[in-house]
């Protein structure tokens, strides 16, 4: 995501998500990377063709609202962390240069689309209710987009309207909490614009560079987060204004700028993995391309951390 302290709305630049910080050990024993294990997801399916599985079943109000429960805790939580591993394909000219290297990234890239494909379908498999029925989980690249871009107008709108209350909504705490503390230093006299020109380059974006649905744990009652990457390519303008007798804004001379952002907006949310319903979505941060040598280093880190924690086991 385009910073937006670069629109002129003074965040901080707190929207952007460091590798760094999505592959240390707190983080990765939070939300693991998406090592679904798609064999004993399919085996779970297969056994569930002839009776209705055990996350169906009813069950009772104390057990529901421990549920309900978990579900918040984690939605508060476990929501803000990006899931290590995440590739999101950067621009054909931020591509390694050497042919030998540019297909390394090439296989790299297409090994992590397989593995999410792969867990996507395990999942699907895994709520339908019974082998012949469509399955519980619903996904959709369209209806993820349209989620990305509503959101992320919601909080850029809120932002340079002072509505703290849309931020919290459309935003995990992580997100939230900075922009809110922005809008409290703010000058009470300082009034602030943001407006949507267009979406600009339609025939490529938006687009989804990055879909993972995983559980938290490897308990059947776990909640599951899904994560979605949506890269958004749009014209923005900002300016600072005054409100006139009538109520009417009156833009402040030489305060109005506009530009061209390309940004990759991140967006999750809980699925109970008991009826397969999502929890609101919300924004969870930006990422900027993956870079091959960046990507390198991150891969070896996670699995510095993945080694430790299980030895710990």
């Amino acid at each position: 995501m385009a910073s937006v302290s670069r629109l002129g709305l003074g965040s901080r630049g707190m929207l952007s998500t460091q590798a760094a910080s999505r592959i240390s050990p707190r983080v990765v024993r939070i939300v693991p990377t998406c090592s679904f294990s798609t064999s004993n997801a399919l085996a779970r399916g297969r056994r569930a063709g002839t009776r209705t599985p055990a996350r169906d079943e009813i069950r009772s109000p104390s057990a529901q609202i421990a549920q309900q429960k978990l579900t918040q805790k984690v939605t508060s939580n476990a929501i803000n962390v990006i899931f290590p591993g995440t590739f999101v394909r950067p621009p054909w000219k931020l591509w390694p240069k050497d042919f030998k290297s540019r297909l390394s990234f090439f296989q790299t890239w297409a090994k992590i689309k397989s593995q999410e494909a792969l867990t996507k379908f395990a999942m699907k498999f895994s709520s339908m209710p019974k082998f012949y029925k469509s399955p519980a989980l619903k996904t959709s690249n369209s209806a993820s987009i349209l989620t990305a871009k509503g959101l992320h107008r919601s909080m850029m709108e809120a932002l340079a309207s002072g509505d703290k209350d849309t931020i919290r909504k459309v935003c995990a705490s992580k997100v939230a909490l900075p922009l809110q503390a922005t809008i409290d230093t703010r000058p009470k006299n300082k009034l602030m614009a943001w407006e949507l020109v267009e979406y600009t380059k339609t025939w490529v974006y938006p687009t989804v560079l990055s879909h993972k649905i995983s559980p938290i744990e490897k308990s059947k009652d776990a909640p599951i987060i899904e994560q979605v990457v949506v890269a958004i390519s749009s014209k923005q303008r900002r300016y600072q204004y005054i409100l006139g007798q009538n109520g009417e804004r009156k833009k402040l001379p030489m305060t109005e700028k506009e530009m061209d952002v390309i940004e990759n907006i991140v967006i999750g949310c809980v699925i109970d993995p008991h009826t397969w319903q999502r929890d609101e979505w919300r924004i969870i941060g930006s990422m900027k391309p993956t870079d091959s040598a960046e990507w390198e280093e991150e891969a070896r880190l996670v699995k510095i951390v993945e080694h430790g924690e299980a030895m710990k086991r």
